[in-house]
């Protein structure tokens, strides 16, 4: 019974032979090999945001890392030093584990939020790491013991031992929800601030952390089955590396090609202080720098240089957007260069100017967006508008002429 148990509890962890490596190991070795040779790369490539440069290549050699302590602490084969095999192991095995979550929470606030600077209060995501070490130095417990503790006789040391592992595998996953809701927030903000978006950037970056919370969601689904069933796990086991090596590629790939080109949001959501009594000169401000001066047509604007041009706080234009004209800025912005389309697509006298130049003049500098933003709020496309605008056109003048 204790046997099988701790045969699946490395089939959980995706070992199969209890003494030398197999066939599936080498995906581990790739994982490990591509880690370091991804942690080099970005650290030497250029990139403006140096945070998130810092924080992406260190959570590549923390996977690193944490593969190779895994390695080393189930399989009897890997043997090193002395020192390092029973007393450093579990340091470095269980504060990789933990160090793994905040890496990856700190990399997508680097890169999705505006200044974003380390402050000491960030240090509490430290404090789990601390903790768990200073109990592992008190307990003086090693390699071989934390690994004795899961098949002991004594039940309440095997059930603590199983809860310390259940409480370090569920760590990373609250981080990684914690990432999924500041990606959520970073949208909602980008709204609220740019009137030209590429979707392409955030989708990603919600597609990569939902997928690292699948890939750790699967191992921890792994970690518990092995620990309490006697069913043989080979294959999720080879599946959760299988996984964790398409997630460090997805995740090189987007650093590579979109996080770049991601725009950086303010986070700030405190309550804007303003007199309701200013709240119709802000109105009229905003309605005139659209009707009158057309800032909409400027494809670069945000609401920081909106605010700056109207001399009114960006949070203050922000929050009379949204509370009497019932949009946030990109929706409003766009609302007014699709009434210019509208306009520039019904004038008969621009028949023959193509509707990639109408676009452009109307305030977009994405073809997509701009159809997008069309068929959604006109409810046809910008040819059939023009042709049944200018068809409309057509006819009253003929009944105009008639009469």
């Amino acid at each position: 019974m204790r046997s099988q148990t701790y045969k699946n509890i490395l089939r959980a962890f995706g070992y199969m032979n209890l003494s030398i490596f197999n066939i599936h190991d080498v995906v581990l070795f790739v994982t490990m090999a591509l880690c370091l040779l991804l942690a080099i790369f970005h650290f030497f490539s250029p990139n403006k945001n140096v945070l998130a440069k810092y924080f992406l290549t260190l959570f590549f050699i923390n996977i690193s890392v944490d593969l190779a302590a895994i390695l080393a602490f189930w399989n009897s084969a890997v043997r090193i030093n002395p020192v390092l095999d029973n007393h450093l192991l579990p340091y470095i095995l269980f504060g990789s584990l933990l160090l793994k979550g905040p890496l990856l929470y700190g990399y997508v606030s680097a890169i999705t939020m505006k200044d974003f600077r380390l402050k000491l209060f960030d240090a509490i995501h430290l404090v789990p790491i601390a903790v768990y070490f200073l109990f592992l130095f008190i307990s003086g417990r090693d390699t071989d013991d934390i690994r004795a503790h899961l098949i002991s006789g004594d039940e309440v040391m095997r059930t603590l031992s199983l809860y310390e592992w259940h409480a370090v595998k569920i760590s990373p996953l609250v981080y990684a929800v914690l990432a999924i809701y500041k990606v959520n927030l970073y949208s909602r903000h980008l709204k609220n601030q740019y009137s030209s978006l590429s979707p392409e950037g955030p989708a990603w970056l919600s597609i990569l952390t939902w997928g690292v919370l699948l890939n750790w969601s699967w191992s921890l689904s792994v970690h518990l089955v092995g620990f309490y069933s006697q069913q043989k796990l080979d294959n999720l086991g080879i599946a959760d590396n299988y996984l964790t090596l398409i997630l460090i590629i997805s995740l090189f790939v987007y650093s590579l090609v979109y996080a770049n080109k991601l725009l950086a949001a303010n986070f700030d959501s405190s309550a804007p202080q303003y007199e309701k009594s200013a709240e119709s000169s802000i109105i009229e401000k905003i309605t005139h720098s659209m009707e009158v001066e057309k800032l909409f047509l400027n494809p670069r604007l945000n609401i920081e240089r909106m605010s700056e041009h109207i001399n009114v706080p960006y949070r203050e234009v922000s929050a009379v957007l949204n509370n009497h004209f019932n949009a946030n800025f990109f929706e409003y912005i766009n609302l007014h260069r699709i009434n210019e389309a509208k306009r520039l697509l019904s004038d008969s006298t621009l028949i023959d100017l193509p509707i990639s130049e109408i676009y452009v003049q109307a305030g977009f500098n994405s073809k997509s967006a701009f159809h997008r933003f069309f068929n959604r709020l006109v409810g046809m496309s910008p040819s059939e508008f023009r042709k049944q605008s200018l068809a409309a056109t057509e006819s009253d003048t003929n009944k105009n002429t008639a009469t």
